[in-house]
């Protein structure tokens, strides 16, 4: 058994597929089955179970995954310290965050950067609109859950975040989990509607056949969040945005089910800029951090990606919804709602 082995096996168990898995991690698909094969024999137990949905793993896969990602992290941390004893990375970065990322989590690259690469300079932008400002920032790198089609970066899907009903920590028995159409049976504080988060919400009402009862719109999480602690009404957050609040018993949350409803956090490598020796080092960090936070599971956060930089389309569940693009309809513009394509 081997490093590779484990990536591979990471690689089939995020994108569900053998098919996609291949794609994803740029190898053959025989040669991908003869390794997990290998895997499983020499292992001598059965790691994966194939049904109609695609693949799952078998008690004894839980449990090799719960091995590799924590010694495909190891890895990482081993190649960011070893880099250290080599010529020190050095030089500018200019890294965009999009302003929905918790501040907790930017904070932590900053930290880590600063002790760990004291050589690099990291300069965060917290404002990504779009991929052209942050061209116009010379930015190397981005994290955005929404990269912009036609955009001058290479994509890396990492981590999908989950959206909650968010109410009042003093509003009596909380639910574990609510059903969307009981969600959009009460007024709601939401972003305008150049919002990814509106219009994903959106998507999910019109597919369902709800209508929106808007009680306020506020662009800002910090303030949305005061307002649910003051009891105006409730709100649909990212579960990250306000788990700071749940361990401080501010607010009390639901899972949304039928269907959850996630959103994708990718990393953004420019592909116009000359990629300096510091920005891998950074990358390696910003995965290290990122992934910590999946291991908190107060924090919502599910591992999508690899350690390594993979592209393709990004695999969720189907039944999730993420916003797509499309012009509003007639009749979505009279409910309240927009018309938004969505990935099965």
């Amino acid at each position: 058994m081997d490093i590779r082995q484990l990536r591979y096996f990471v690689g089939v168990l995020e994108a569900k597929s053998l098919t996609k898995a291949s794609v994803l991690l740029h190898v053959a698909q025989p040669a991908l089955s003869t390794q997990i094969r290998n895997l499983e024999r020499e292992l001598g137990v059965k790691l994966l179970d194939r049904h109609a949905r695609g693949i799952a793993p078998t008690r004894a896969g839980d449990r090799l995954a719960e091995h590799a990602y924590q010694l495909l992290r190891q890895v990482d941390r081993v190649r960011l310290d070893m880099s250290g004893y080599a010529t020190a990375p050095s030089g500018d970065v200019v890294m965009s965050v999009a302003p929905s990322i918790p501040r907790s989590v930017t904070a932590a690259i900053a930290e880590r950067c600063r002790r760990e690469l004291p050589e690099v300079q990291l300069r965060i932008v917290e404002r990504l609109r779009q991929q052209a400002q942050a061209d116009r920032l010379t930015a190397g790198l981005a994290l955005t859950f929404h990269p912009e089609k036609g955009a001058p970066f290479t994509r890396e899907p990492l981590v999908q975040d989950e959206l909650v009903l968010v109410g009042p920590a003093n509003e009596g028995a909380g639910r574990a989990e609510i059903g969307l159409g009981e969600v959009f049976a009460q007024p709601l504080i939401l972003p305008g509607r150049s919002h990814r988060i509106r219009q994903l919400v959106e998507a999910a009402a019109l597919a369902g056949g709800h209508e929106l009862r808007i009680a306020c719109e506020v662009d800002s999480f910090e303030v949305i969040k005061e307002l649910v602690e003051r009891n105006v009404a409730k709100a649909i957050l990212p579960i990250a945005y306000v788990w700071g609040g749940m361990e401080e018993h501010k607010f009390k949350v639901a899972k949304i089910r039928n269907p959850r409803l996630r959103r994708t956090l990718y990393m953004l490598h420019s592909s116009r800029h000359v990629r300096s020796g510091a920005i891998d080092p950074v990358c390696c960090l910003v995965r290290a951090v990122l992934f910590e936070c999946v291991d908190r599971e107060s924090f919502g956060w599910r591992r999508i990606g690899l350690p390594e930089v993979v592209s393709g389309d990004r695999p969720h569940d189907r039944d999730e919804l993420e916003p797509g693009s499309a012009a509003p309809s007639p009749r979505a513009r009279a409910r309240g709602v927009f018309s938004l394509e969505h990935h099965p």
